[in-house]
């Protein structure tokens, strides 16, 4: 299944500071901006548009994605592969990308990689200022028939000014939270509008904000999820 919804294209954005540019700068359009599929499938294609007046290079990167000490982490990978990896994209025509997971193992459970698109600025024409570059980040998952959704748990730590909020995901399927808020002692702080990030399958994200709460006791969680909003307590220590 590939998801293509128009209100995730921010989502796919803003994650893990995907993209670096000037206003107007960005000229690829990319769909679909998620893309997930159940064993035995094992391929989809991306649609890239060059919306500018000018040629524009682009370079394809597949990265497995993990959850170390709930930050994200993106190692080099052979597992699945992106064709073309390098594309010349005149102004108007689209171009399609084949993703592929290429390793004979089965899936086991789920398998979260980034499919990084990075535009490459044009070094020959002279320019003044700064050359930014422009990057995309789309979440590729293959996961197996029968996976088990996302189920969260939530922790929550006070360090200085800072509290530390934790979501730990106990099943196999990723989970996406957004529009993430926290209630304590009747006053409602806002953690993220928006996307807040994804927490992998058995893995952990971690979240910090600075904030004006001097004691201890049970705060609410609340956001949204894929299937549903997202309703928690946990005990601020």
């Amino acid at each position: 299944m590939i998801h293509s919804r128009q209100a995730m294209f921010a989502a796919a954005m803003l994650t893990m500071g995907m993209m670096t540019t000037s206003a107007g700068a960005a000229q690829i359009h990319v769909r679909p901006v998620l893309i997930e599929l159940a064993a035995p499938a094992a391929a989809a294609t991306l649609t890239l548009n060059n919306r500018g007046k000018g040629l524009v290079t682009a370079q394809v990167r597949v990265f497995r994605w993990t959850q170390i000490h709930g930050r994200d982490r993106l190692t080099p990978t052979r597992d699945v592969v992106a064709s073309p990896p390098l594309l010349r994209m005149v102004p108007g025509r689209d171009n399609v990308v084949r993703v592929v997971r290429i390793a004979k193992r089965p899936v086991q459970g789920e398998e979260s990689y980034r499919l990084v698109i990075d535009q490459i600025p044009d070094r020959s024409k002279k320019r003044t200022g700064v050359i930014f570059a422009v990057r995309y980040m789309i979440p590729v998952f293959f996961h197996a028939r029968g996976a088990k959704d996302a189920q969260l748990s939530w922790k929550a730590v006070r360090r200085g000014r800072k509290i530390i909020l934790t979501a730990h995901n106990e099943g196999v399927r990723h989970e996406r939270v957004s529009n993430l808020r926290i209630s304590f002692a009747g006053k409602t702080q806002v953690i993220s509008n928006g996307l807040a990030g994804y927490v992998l399958g058995r893995s952990s994200k971690t979240w910090g904000k600075r904030l004006r709460l001097r004691a201890s006791g049970t705060i609410t969680i609340k956001g949204q999820g894929i299937h549903g909003p997202i309703k928690a307590k946990a005990r601020l220590r």
